[in-house]
């Protein structure tokens, strides 16, 4: 009678074992996480790792934001010394940026210009985002130090441009 009872034997697997992570040695149970849970953290290295290539990135930008800040102030200088025609601060600053300088010749309003020549000393460039960055720069004119700030924004169309300027 115990022959008669017989279960039926399992089906054979076909398959190809797994490997790496889905081996089922290695799987765990699926658990799934309640409405409202506080989503799952990256790992520590994950996290580095990333912080480690978008801070590469975010270099690369201040150096080349750096350089044309540099740059587009030293123009901006010679433009306000009237070393340089005004025409040429057009091609690194915006039509705003270029008028105010404008007015700024013609009235005679360059704070300083009596005091000589405006030489560019020191430039910092803050990133405000991937695409501007704040500037501010001190200008020496004889004994007297000056300041002047500004912000640069990038566009794949024309690089980067002075956008916005303030002269003390």
């Amino acid at each position: 009678m115990s022959d008669d009872h017989k279960a039926l034997s399992p089906a054979p697997n076909n398959e190809p074992p797994l490997r790496g992570f889905h081996s089922p040695q290695l799987s765990r149970p699926c658990r799934v996480r309640p409405r409202g849970a506080a989503p799952a953290v990256a790992g520590a290295g994950v996290q580095r790792a990333v912080r480690e290539s978008h801070a590469a990135d975010r270099d690369e930008m201040v150096v080349a934001a750096r350089k044309f800040a540099e740059r587009a102030l030293r123009m901006t200088l010679e433009v306000l010394d009237q070393r340089r025609p005004i025409g040429q601060l057009a091609s690194v600053a915006d039509g705003a940026v270029v008028s105010a300088v404008r007015t700024l010749i013609a009235g005679d309003l360059t704070p300083g210009r009596g005091l000589g020549v405006a030489v560019l000393a020191r430039v910092a460039v803050t990133p405000v985002d991937a695409r501007s960055a704040e500037v501010f720069a001190g200008y020496d004119r004889g004994r007297r130090r000056f300041a002047l700030a500004g912000r640069i924004a990038h566009s794949r169309a024309s690089g980067w441009r002075l956008t916005a300027l303030r002269i003390r």
